[in-house]
């Protein structure tokens, strides 16, 4: 991948030496956007298994030999931030590659109806006064409601366990003979968060299935029952069971919970057999799974096939194909935030440029930001100013309007440099 420079170590606190920029969460609530500003070499950190932006320079990159006798009024400071501001901004100039091929245009009127689908449900969902209707992972179940505990039924579900347990008096060797009576009585564990209980019926369901009529649902729910358990050497074989498969048609759902479970464990190397494994079956990427194979893709750092499978997305146009609104946000914010790390800025400034109008607050908000970033990398300090002020003043969504608040007073001094020009040191790089 191609570098991006940045001039984030201008940051004030913030040394040269490394900036944590953005993380993405992987626990099913998605934020919008791949990584925040202008990362210098993004890469995977296996240790914490998020996509990382950091910005490493050496010390003596943020020092620059003093060239001119200051006074003492503090202006030698100024002067080495600008002038290091000015090398940085050279650099990254030169270090901007040719990137991929813009949308095409079946693409972007994709990319602007999955905009228009996205804030129409946004603005529906806000005026009748209602939450986002988010599925809880791994069962992909609505919360429940607190107010209606419905404690008999969970009488119910105890009373028909007990009378289950009681006729599979030692266990592998009772007279339970119906694959869907076992089944039944591990989705009455699952209700009562007995996973341990649930586990040992799913696999007695399996054994029982011998047509394969349930198999489907026992693999998706045993294992969303190991993951509720936090069993790692269950999910390891529930997983295994998965990809051993000849055929993954009619396992999206299983796929889908293998995703999420290892990029919650952020098992890089695992997650690659499964991309691997997914990829061998196109047929099986329907919209909700190819999902998350787009962002395993981009959290491995695979920008390049991570962008095909986002412009593929879009291109269906606006339907929601059961995504949450915030990861259909995250599809439109990513494909902007990866075409410019691959070097692409006009395509991605064209797209910031459209988000910035939406009505969806946090997507124009995030627009402008970027903007904003564009215009200082592109020495237009006064109008990243003004972005870099409407985003920090604006409804707080992230810790990257915090950035964005800092990078305020930068721009509004290396404005006020860049018009003084010839005393600072600067004013023959910005004739050329």
């Amino acid at each position: 991948m191609p570098p991006v420079q940045s001039l984030l170590c201008m940051l004030p606190r913030i040394t040269c030496n490394s900036l944590s920029l953005y993380n993405l969460k992987q626990d099913g609530s998605i934020l919008p956007a791949t990584l925040k500003f202008f990362p210098l070499r993004p890469y995977i950190n296996r240790k914490e298994g998020m996509v990382f932006a950091l910005l490493r320079q050496n010390d003596q990159n943020c020092h620059v030999r003093k060239e001119r006798t200051m006074s003492k009024n503090g202006s030698k400071m100024k002067f080495s931030s600008a002038l290091l501001v000015a090398l940085v901004v050279l650099v990254g100039a030169g270090s901007m590659q040719a990137g991929p091929a813009g949308l095409t245009a079946a693409e972007s009127d994709g990319y602007l109806q999955w905009l228009h689908s996205l804030e129409t449900a946004v603005t529906a969902r806000l005026d009748a006064d209602m939450p986002e209707a988010n599925l809880l992972f791994p069962f992909d179940q609505p919360a429940w409601d607190l107010d209606d505990p419905r404690p008999y039924r969970h009488l119910s579900i105890s009373k028909a366990v007990t009378s289950l347990e009681a006729e599979w008096n030692n266990r592998g060797n009772g007279n339970i003979n119906s694959a869907l009576i076992a089944l039944a009585n591990a989705r009455n564990y699952v209700n009562l968060s007995e996973y341990d209980s649930a586990l040992v019926w799913y696999n007695l369901a399996a054994q029982l299935d011998s047509s394969g009529s349930f198999r489907h649902e026992i693999a998706r729910e045993g294992l969303a029952c190991a993951a509720s358990a936090k069993d790692s050497l269950g999910m390891a074989q529930l997983m295994t069971n998965t990809l051993g498969a000849s055929e993954l048609l009619g396992r999206q759902n299983e796929l889908i919970l293998a995703y999420r479970w290892l990029l919650a464990e952020r098992d890089a190397e695992s997650l690659a057999h499964l991309v691997q494994k997914v990829e061998a079956h196109p047929a099986v990427l329907e919209a909700r799974l190819q999902f998350w194979h787009t962002y395993a893709l981009s959290w491995l750092g695979r920008q390049d096939e991570a962008l095909d499978n986002l412009r593929e997305l879009v291109s269906t146009g606006g339907l929601s194909h059961d995504l949450t609104e915030k990861q259909r946000a995250w599809v439109l914010v990513a494909i902007a935030d990866t075409y410019f790390l691959l070097g692409e800025s006009p395509t991605a400034q064209d797209l910031y440029r459209t988000l910035s109008s939406s009505r969806v607050l946090e997507l124009k908000l995030w627009g402008k930001y970027q903007l904003a970033g564009l215009a200082f990398i592109g020495n237009n300090y006064l109008g990243a100013g003004n972005g870099f002020t409407e985003v920090c003043e604006g409804t707080r969504f992230g810790t990257w309007q915090d950035h964005a608040c800092a990078m305020v007073e930068i721009a509004r001094e290396l404005e006020r440099i860049k018009a003084e020009g010839e005393p600072y040191g600067v004013a023959n790089y910005y004739e050329r």
